[in-house]
């Protein structure tokens, strides 16, 4: 009788021990020690590369106009959202990016010295025509 009780507990034990580790939570998808600012921004990468591939993908034809844009959309939503998320949680970035720094000098070239609205290709301003 004893012994049928010890087997009993030891297998149990052994049950506890194997299942254990199959309750948990955590997802082999994302590594636990990322941080939340850091998802957010690889969530922003990643949607903003897919509507890149989309758009090559639709300009060799593998997808129509409405199938890029209802893609395209769902991207710019997931890329919106982690923008968002960035906000709040109050991301400054210690690095520049560099593209961002181009678009940067380049707005402030083709920028009005007058009224400061953007000029167009001719070089005259379509807001103040300086």
């Amino acid at each position: 009788m004893i012994g049928v009780l010890v087997v009993a507990l030891l297998t149990f034990a052994a049950l506890l021990y194997v299942v254990g580790p199959l309750r948990r939570q955590t997802s082999d998808d994302e590594p636990v020690d990322i941080s939340t600012l850091e998802q957010a921004q690889e969530r922003k990468t990643t949607a903003l590369n897919a509507i890149i591939d989309l758009e090559e993908e639709a300009q060799v034809g593998k997808l129509t106009d409405r199938e890029l844009e209802i893609l395209r959309r769902g991207y710019e939503r997931e890329a919106l959202a982690a923008l968002h998320q960035l906000d709040n949680l109050g991301a400054v970035t210690s690095e520049r990016d560099p593209l961002e720094e181009e678009i940067a000098a380049m707005r402030k070239q083709l920028a009005c010295p007058s009224c400061g609205a953007l000029r167009g290709s001719a070089g005259t301003c379509s807001r103040c025509n300086a």
